[in-house]
């Protein structure tokens, strides 16, 4: 990636329902079923993703196929090898 460039954005769906908003850059992983950390506590990064979870019952396992990915495009066919349907996001 250039400096140019966007990161780029995905969106992953679980049927009908949009269970990961997806930026291909280092960040912060934002749980739908986890409190946010406790003061002093560090949040929750990933080196080739920045993520917001949208459904609970699907947290689990694409945190752990992220967990899994060697990078975002591994990550990418792993989610859709287990059905997942991945959409480009905005911008990109």
């Amino acid at each position: 990636m250039t400096r140019l460039e966007a990161p780029r954005r995905y969106k992953v769906f679980a049927g009908d329902q949009l269970a990961l908003d997806l930026r291909g850059e280092s960040g912060l992983l934002v749980s739908t079923s986890a409190p946010p950390p406790l003061p002093g506590v560090a949040p929750v990064t990933h080196p080739f993703a920045t993520a917001v979870f949208r459904m609970a019952e699907n947290e689990g396992e694409l945190g752990e196929l992220l967990r899994e990915a060697a990078d975002l495009d591994s990550f990418l066919d792993l989610v859709r090898a287990r059905g997942y349907r991945v959409e480009p996001g905005e911008g990109h």
